[in-house]
């Protein structure tokens, strides 16, 4: 493809949200003209990462608010304004389009980076998208009548590989279909809604369209908003004579492309799930990413490369925006935040080969009549076909069955119809006058019951909806001004005044009561879910201005009274989606949120609850839906529980069995992938597929095989190793929430390299360093142990690794007993010791992790007539019957139970130094007894002195100093002549007596 031009690629980095601010997060982006780099924060002393871009916008911080709402950057600084961007990127679409080019402008980036920000803009601040199309009819208006300008609007979501055209309330079950034009190859949607439009106002109104019915359609699909693509595509049609006096049509197609949150499929750990082909999880963007890779390889001259177009329904609608006739512009979205370091440096790798892709873009005028007629000649062709005896005979077909050349026949047809009925949209578009009289008349009344709507806003109490995408949030108002207010699903009798849909929505839901003013919400049914400022709602509850209220699994409000408008005292002025997830997480124990000072692993793990927790409550309401027995719940596995060096906090899921106790631990990305095949298989159940209910185990996102279950850790820290000194002792398990599940005895010691205990009492280590450079082993034995759950009698197995094994140890399986007898010894040699190694006894530990077998059980006949709900709620009432209900009380970095064991431990190793050193002390009273009771002609100094001096090596400072004293002791006494007078030695070696008689007392 060489001589294209290239794609524009930019980048731009946002300001810290108010959670980074909250932590303290560090910068790692740095910008200077075009150039960016980027940071390491594991590795500030390395050289940073550098990419140079097109443009390179730094709106990380430098800029004030005007009195218009709008940022501008402050004097001196190279703040990157919304117009700047515009003028940069935007205008250069809007020239394009004007000459008659297709356009595309991507958004890229990972979720919150700031990509609805640069293409739609927050308030004052207008983004790309509502500019160019702002701009673009201000250039209209200002022609001179030679040019007649039409213009169409069209607006899809891409979910889940499903296409949602999203100016229309309802869409068909499955999506809209994707077909391919056989003439021009290129890909479109049928029965896509393309309104014509005539001013600026409204595209705006159809844009307030789209995003109402992408919010309410979201919240009835459980959809996550940031998982889905939005594709806004403007046809942009310029007519004029030209000197022939021909009507020419001058065509320019606009796509302004919204990514989804581009958090790497890799990073979230679905590898090795064994549905993970099932889900759609960020299927698109890789595809994305495989086609930019394969263009990029195809503009760098490589031959035989196959661009995958058709891997996916986004890159197939985009084919031509990639790789064909089309002139297009990237901007990447950068987190600035250090805590985001590994995706923000994906997005700038991503963005650096996009600009590798070269395209060739054509201006696309043609005659208007000749357009005209190809469409009605191509059309008589696509009828001739239809007739039946057009269609291509197959007979003598090799290797087909009547079956076969049946399904290929009626394929052949649905193609035709397609392509029939395009062609007869495309005609209907010629006509766009009509088009837009019609659009008028059925917008007619919109505009006042909008300003109608923004008046009630500022007068009477109403719930407004809250979503993760600002962008969405307060898009859903319900006014609360009635008597009473009934809220529930559309087939309750009587119909209720406020209708909601999806997961765990009763008929009769909740009553709304306005009594003199006062706001007061109940349930309108027994076990209907709703829960206010993150707390179950039992009975009546008055609302306050700003409260949070959650119906069913994902309808979250936040309740407004501009009629008595006093919040309770400590609420934000501000309340969003951010705010009421964190509510959530705290009421279900999780603290510290918010909290500065927490380190990247804490912040790490805080995101991840809060990512989890509204995907686990749906994933919860459906399996209550369909009745699939299971329950899940988000756990925190602590550092010490881990083996290796990187013992970062990691969040986890746990799905139970309800009927057979059976759990399982999900990585989150695995967990992440199931909720995705989970989404699909409950819109197949509410789209009337029966099959759902009665799938094979094998594909049910909610059946896994039994498999090994973590009981819980025990930590053996290992500072006794570093004096040569065994450890000898009854260490607890404990779960992922600190609760004892046993115990066990476990030993450590050093030994010869055959396993053999160490005797020698000389083998003790005053100081660590004198292991340096020498060989050592020592013996790991696992002894026996005690769990209290009888489930897990079915087999017991321990297993460990040390420092950085790439396996485990693993003890044989003891089964049919809770009182295991593994006897299970290992010896570890290491050939040189080294710092490291001593580093590693004095700060380290080995967790010991018990395993408990399961096996697929039959369930308790009694619990099987429950359903999944009733068993949940029996679940949650013995867990707090027994005290089990206990949370983490602050996020992951602090665990008690490890502390202790660490103390316990260094206790232990005190005891041993303790016991060694009164041995050896022992010793040394005994040594100078045997040599006081000798005679005076018997007592040998010099045999004495090296007696003391053996037992006293590598003893502690009290003792070595006592020791010391002896030396000098016995120094003095060899000195000693029998009639008391001291005798000195002189330099040339001659004994001389000295003046007087010293006494040295000890």
């Amino acid at each position: 493809m060489s001589g294209g031009e290239s794609v524009k690629v930019a980048v731009r980095v946002r300001p810290f949200n108010s959670r980074e601010k909250d932590r303290g997060a560090k910068c790692v982006i740095e910008m200077t003209g075009a150039q960016t780099k980027i940071h390491n924060p594991e590795t500030p002393n390395e050289e940073p990462k550098m990419f140079a871009f097109d443009y390179s916008y730094w709106s990380h911080d430098g800029f004030a608010e005007d009195d218009k709402g709008i940022l501008v950057g402050a004097p001196g600084s190279n703040y990157a304004s919304q117009d700047m961007v515009f003028n940069d990127l935007g205008k250069g679409v809007l020239d394009n389009a004007f000459a008659g080019f297709n356009c595309s402008l991507f958004a890229y980036g990972q979720t919150g980076a700031g990509k609805s920000y640069s293409m739609v803009g927050y308030g004052a601040n207008k983004g790309i998208v509502p500019i160019t199309c702002d701009v673009l009819f201000q250039t209209m208006n200002a022609n001179d009548g030679s040019v007649k300008y039409e213009v169409t609007f069209s607006m899809l979501e891409i979910y889940n590989e499903q296409v949602r055209d999203l100016l229309q309330k309802n869409n068909p079950k499955g999506g809209l279909p994707v077909r391919q034009n056989p003439k021009e190859g290129i890909f479109f949607v049928q029965g896509l809604r393309k309104t014509a439009v005539g001013s600026y106002k409204e595209i705006e109104k159809r844009i307030d369209e789209g995003t109402s019915n992408r919010t309410v359609a979201a919240t009835q699909m459980n959809a996550t908003s940031s998982r889905a693509h939005t594709v806004v595509t403007i046809q942009f049609d310029q007519i004029s004579k030209n000197d022939l006096g021909q009507e020419t049509k001058k065509s320019s197609v606009i796509n302004l492309v919204d990514l989804a949150g581009s958090e790497r499929a890799d990073s979230t750990g679905a590898t090795g799930d064994r549905l993970k082909e099932g889900a759609n999880i960020n299927k698109s963007l890789s595809a994305l990413g495989n086609v930019i890779s394969a263009l990029a390889d195809l503009s760098l001259g490589k031959k035989k490369v196959m661009v995958p177009y058709r891997d996916s329904v986004l890159t197939k609608l985009l084919q031509n925006a990639l790789g064909g006739n089309s002139k297009t512009i990237m901007i990447a979205a950068l987190s600035p935040a250090d805590i985001n370091y590994d995706e923000t440096l994906g997005t700038l790798r991503y963005a650096d080969r996009a600009k590798k892709i070269k395209n060739k873009a054509v201006v696309n005028e043609n005659p208007v009549e000749k357009l005209i007629r190809e469409l009605r000649e191509e059309n008589e062709k696509l009828k001739k076909l239809m007739s039946g005896d057009a269609l291509p005979t197959m007979e003598g077909s090799s290797g087909m069955s009547p079956e076969d050349i049946a399904k290929m026949k009626k394929q052949m047809e649905e193609e035709i119809k397609a392509q029939l009925l395009a062609n007869q949209e495309a005609m209907a578009d010629m006509d766009w006058d009509s088009k837009l009289k019609q659009q008028r008349e059925s917008d007619k009344g919109s505009d006042t019951g909008k300003a109608q709507m923004e008046s009630r806003k500022n007068k009477e109490p109403h719930i407004a909806n809250l979503n993760e995408d600002n962008q969405l949030s307060g898009v859903v108002v319900h006014f609360l001004g009635a008597s009473e207010t009934t809220i529930g699903r559309k087939d309750a009798s009587p119909e209720p005044t406020i209708i909601l849909s999806g997961l765990s929505i009763q008929k009769q839901h909740a009553v709304v009561s306005n009594e003199s003013g006062e706001i007061v919400l109940k349930p309108g049914s027994a076990g209907a879910k709703i829960k206010v400022n993150g707390v179950p709602l039992v009975g009546s509850r008055p609302l306050q201005h700003l409260d949070r209220i959650i119906f069913g699994s994902n309808h979250i409000y936040v309740f407004k009274n501009p009629v008595n408008p006093a919040a309770p005292e400590g609420t934000p002025a501000s309340i969003d989606w951010e705010f009421a997830q964190k509510e959530l997480a705290q009421a279900k124990g999780f603290t510290s949120f918010g909290s500065s000072g927490l380190s990247k692993d804490q912040q790490r793990a805080q995101d991840q609850i809060l990512e989890l927790l509204p995907m686990i409550n749906e994933v919860n309401a459906v399996s209550e839906e369909l009745n699939k027995h299971k329950a899940f719940e988000i756990v925190l596995i602590s550092g010490a529980a881990q083996e290796g060096s990187n013992k970062e906090t990691k969040t986890m899921v746990k799905m139970k069995n309800l009927l057979n106790g059976n759990v399982w631990l999900w990585e989150r990305g695995k967990f992440i992938n199931r909720r995705y095949v989970i989404q699909d298989l409950y819109q197949r159940f509410l789209d009337g597929d029966e099959d759902v209910l009665k799938l094979p185990k094998e594909e049910d996102p909610f059946w896994e095989p039994a498999e090994d279950v973590l009981i819980g850790t025990a930590n053996v820290f290992l500072q006794s190793l570093a004096y040569a000194l065994d450890f000898d002792d009854k260490i607890t398990i404990t779960d992922f929430k600190g609760n004892e599940e046993g115990f066990m005895f476990v030993n450590v010691t050093p030994c010869t390299q055959n396993g053999k205990a160490l005797q020698d009492e000389d083998s003790f280590v005053e100081d660590p360093t004198e292991l340096l450079g020498k060989p050592y082993h020592f013996k790991v034995t696992v002894r026996s142990g005690e769990v209290n759950k009888s489930r897990y009698s079915k087999g017991l197995t321990v297993k460990y690794k040390y420092q950085n094994e790439s396996d485990y140890s693993v003890s044989p399986t003891i089964k049919d007993t809770l009182s295991p007898e593994w006897n299970y010894s290992r010896v570890i040699s290491i050939p040189s010791v080294s710092q490291d190694h001593l580093d590693f006894f004095e700060s380290n530990s080995i967790a010991f992790q018990l395993y408990g077998t399961q096996v697929e059980s039959e369930a308790d006949p009694r619990l099987s007539k429950l359903t999944t709900k009733e068993l949940r709620q029996m679940e949650n009432m013995n867990e707090q019957a027994n005290g089990l209900s206990r949370r983490q009380t602050g996020m992951p970095g602090s665990e008690p139970s490890d502390e202790m064991t660490q103390l316990k431990s260094e206790l232990v190793l005190m005891k041993r130094k303790f016991e060694r050193l009164s041995k050896k002390e022992a010793r040394l009273q005994e040594l100078c007894k045997i040599w006081s009771d000798k005679p005076k002609e018997q007592q040998e100094y010099d045999g004495f002195y090296r007696a003391v001096s053996a037992v006293a090596h590598s003893t502690g400072t009290k003792l070595k100093t006592r020791v010391q004293m002896l030396n000098k002791l016995l120094k003095g006494a060899n000195s000693v002549q029998g009639n008391g007078t001291v005798v000195k030695t002189t330099k040339d070696g001659k004994k001389v007596e000295g003046g007087s008689r010293a006494c040295i007392v000890m």
